[in-house]
């Protein structure tokens, strides 16, 4: 039998969500700056739960160099336009229900 989500499933359920969505809703992320912005480590995870409540994020792999001049790869998300105006409603919602506004 299959179960029935959790009313709060297609919610945001944590300020580490929030924060994460309003980083992504400004533009392109890597890894580096969620985790920076979000303060927060599971970046990966994180964009896995927002995910699930329906949103499209894109990761690409990019390629740079590091301090030293070495080889390095990394990643970026960012928000599919089909998702924003969903996201954009996620986040109001959460501002809304934690007294943000």
């Amino acid at each position: 039998m299959k179960k029935t989500p959790a009313p709060t499933a297609k919610r945001l359920l944590s300020p580490r969500q929030y924060r994460a969505l309003r980083e992504l809703l400004k533009g392109h992320r890597s890894v580096r700056d969620l985790f920076n912005k979000v303060r927060c480590n599971g970046v990966p995870q994180l964009i896995a739960a927002l995910r699930a409540k329906g949103l499209v994020i894109h990761s690409v792999e990019k390629t740079g160099l590091d301090r030293d001049g070495q080889k390095i790869y990394y990643g970026v998300y960012s928000i599919d336009e089909c998702s924003v105006d969903r996201a954009t409603e996620l986040v109001e919602e959460y501002e809304q229900r934690e007294g943000l506004v």
